[in-house]
């Protein structure tokens, strides 16, 4: 115990003993053993807390040591704090009384003043080019003698939007040209705000947080808003520089830029108009002389440096949005859903692209609308509902009403800033012995406006596109499904007259996803008139496989010259009496050859034709007529046009 206390005491010693060294700078709202060491060298209560009274002792210790009084400890009020000791023998960077402080360039002695063209924190006179360290040394950092600065107007900035929660968004620059006669340190500016709208605010700090001066890419000088001068309408502040120096006959760009507060009325930005404008720069040239260049003339808007500014909300300043659009085809197209007589099944029916740009978008809840039919009660036959990103469901499975409205809430899902991810909306649907019955469908939409998000800063974001909607899926316990496919188109021209004609093959596979054999009627019937559409017409049961010719002209070739003949080649269907046999589970291919003949009563000479698939049947026994149309997803069955040259 007595040497923990022993310990304990030399621990403290050692920290009164310790001057103030800077580590970063300190401003109202710091935190922490730094704003400590800071609050013993001024002598306040060292609670570790940055707040008024800290900040009125440093304002106070800046003015007594010739420093600007903004209350931020920055480069050169820390070097001048770092002379204060707050119980030790000797000032920072000094191990006796005599010679320079290494670190400060302070007399060791505990005297206030530095050698000749020091200032604190300097590590070489601008004057004699001796070491403000109290030794001898080359040349300090500015050459030349007297000098002066030209400042002209730079277009690089001009009526940006600064968002809310935006940082460091640069607002004005001017260009700082040094005479041939001198290099100079730049060491403060003035700037000023005004608010022109008479509707907004005109406190800068309920818009802003922070001013900041760059140069060279790097960040020179900053002030607090809330310490911003008020003369009528204009605030304005003078701003410290550290490190700027232009070289003789240099130009150089100086870069004002504003952080916004994190969260701005709506009210507030809706007409704002800002301006800021330079007043006046101080600069020190070779000589050690400084000299205040002037900008434009205090409390007057519009002058020749200054620029227009406003403040906007984050999604305006960013571009955030959310929009929401079909993506995948295989799913989002009309197909066949394969339920089952004995155990419920689940398929996806509506894929969707969401699209976040400008900023992250969280996204909370999501609505859509599943409707049905055959069984008109949704709650009957659609047992659940969810969503699923990536292969991982990211909702709870929902129950579905009747009606059909469905709200997945919770989601708490996060889309980065520029990605593009599909979400697939997923149901679960009864088995055919309930209440759903062979041929009942099923559809999704997405309600866009239902969406629940927000973009980076928090803000309620609207979600834009058309609602997102799904195919007319049908239910089969069992059928086919159409899974590939190929085409030839071939023009023939024998002699010019009646024996030329087209030929156009559509070669399709067709897959029996069910339990038991089905059937597909032998023949073919060409549907509707040809014509220049794409539109089909659907077989009905009779009429087996179903095609459509469409025409690249006016032209139209009668019945007698358009023929087709449906045949196979493969093990897997097998010709029975009426129509051509499919296993369970196995997949067929089929070819069915168009031709359209040549009689020149209508010429079809330089005319394109192409067959589409229309349909085609099937049934559960080897019958003449189907049981079933299958019609889903065909856009891609159709062959490419044949034309007969003239």
């Amino acid at each position: 115990m007595i040497v923990a206390a022993v310990v304990v005491a030399f621990a403290m010693f050692a920290t009164t003993a310790l001057a103030y060294t800077q580590m970063g700078t300190l401003r109202v709202g710091s935190s922490g053993s730094q704003v400590v060491s800071l609050q013993a060298a001024l002598g306040v209560g060292a609670d570790g807390s940055f707040g008024p009274i800290t900040k009125a002792a440093v304002m106070a210790f800046q003015s007594s040591h010739g420093l600007v009084a903004d209350g931020v400890v920055g480069p050169l009020t820390g070097a001048a704090l770092g002379g204060v000791a707050s119980g030790g023998s000797y000032p920072a960077g000094c191990s006796s009384s005599s010679g320079y402080s290494v670190t400060t360039g302070l007399p060791c002695s505990g005297g206030g003043s530095l050698p000749a063209g020091c200032m604190p924190g300097y590590a070489f006179s601008s004057t004699t080019g001796m070491s403000c360290t109290g030794g001898a040394a080359p040349a300090g950092p500015l050459a030349g003698g007297t000098g002066s600065i030209t400042l002209t107007a730079s277009g690089s900035y001009s009526s940006e939007n600064v968002g809310e929660g935006d940082e460091d968004i640069k607002v004005m620059a001017v260009e700082v040209e040094a005479d041939n006669g001198s290099d100079v340190q730049l060491l403060s500016t003035k700037v000023e705000f005004i608010q022109d709208t008479a509707g907004d605010p005109k406190q800068i700090w309920k818009y802003a947080s922070e001013v900041s001066v760059w140069f060279d890419g790097e960040k020179v000088g900053s002030a607090d808003t809330d310490g911003f001068s008020k003369s009528g309408n204009y605030y304005s502040a003078t701003i410290p520089l550290d490190g700027v120096i232009v070289r003789a006959g240099k130009k150089m760009e100086l870069a004002f830029s504003v952080s916004a507060q994190s969260s701005l009325e709506s009210t507030d930005i809706d007409t704002d108009d800002w301006n800021i404008d330079l007043i006046n720069l101080r600069f020190q040239d070779a000589d050690g002389i400084v000299i205040s260049e002037s900008g434009d003339a205090a409390a007057t808007a519009g002058g020749t440096y200054a620029k227009t500014f406003d403040f906007d909300s984050f999604a305006t300043a960013t571009g955030a949005s959310l929009t929401l659009t079909l993506e995948d085809d295989a799913i989002n197209d009309v197909h066949l859903l394969d339920v089952d007589d004995v155990l419920d099944t689940s398929h996806a029916i509506t894929s969707i692209l969401m699209d976040a740009s400008g900023s992250d978008i969280w996204v909370d809840e999501m609505v859509s609308t599943i409707t049905t039919n055959g069984e008109t009660d949704e709650s009957v036959i659609v047992i659940s509902t969810w969503i699923e990103v990536a292969g991982v469901r990211i909702s709870d499975k929902e129950d579905v009403i009747a009606g059909g409205a469905v709200t997945y809430n919770d989601l708490d899902y996060t889309i980065s800033a520029g990605d593009e991810e599909e979400w697939i909306f997923w149901v679960e649907m009864q088995d055919v012995n309930g209440d759903l019955d062979n041929g009942d469908d099923v559809q999704l939409t997405v309600d866009t406006s239902g969406t629940v998000a927000q973009d980076g800063s928090g803000d309620t974001l609207t979600a834009a596109g058309t609602d997102p909607v799904g195919g007319v899926h049908i239910m089969h316990d069992n059928g086919i499904r159409l899974v590939g496919n190929s085409q030839v188109a071939t023009a023939f021209t024998i002699d010019g007259v009646n024996n030329d004609r087209v030929e156009l093959e559509l070669i399709f596979d067709v897959f029996n996803y069910g339990d038991v054999t089905l059937y597909i009627p032998d023949g073919d019937t060409l549907t509707g008139t040809p014509s220049t559409s794409a539109t089909t017409t659907a077989p009905s049961t009779t009429q087996e496989v179903g095609y459509h010719i469409q025409t690249s002209g006016t032209v139209t070739p009668p019945s007698a010259q358009v023929s087709a003949v449906l045949t196979e080649t493969d093990d897997d269907l097998t010709l029975e009496t009426n129509a051509y046999e499919l296993k369970s589970g196995k997949t067929g291919t089929f070819n069915l050859k168009v031709t359209i003949s040549a009689d020149e009563n209508p010429s079809i000479d330089n005319v394109g034709f192409r067959a589409l698939l229309a349909g085609l049947g099937w049934a559960t026994s080897d019958v003449a007529t189907a049981a079933v149309v299958y019609t889903a997803n065909l856009g891609d069955y159709k062959t490419n046009y044949a034309t007969i040259a003239d």
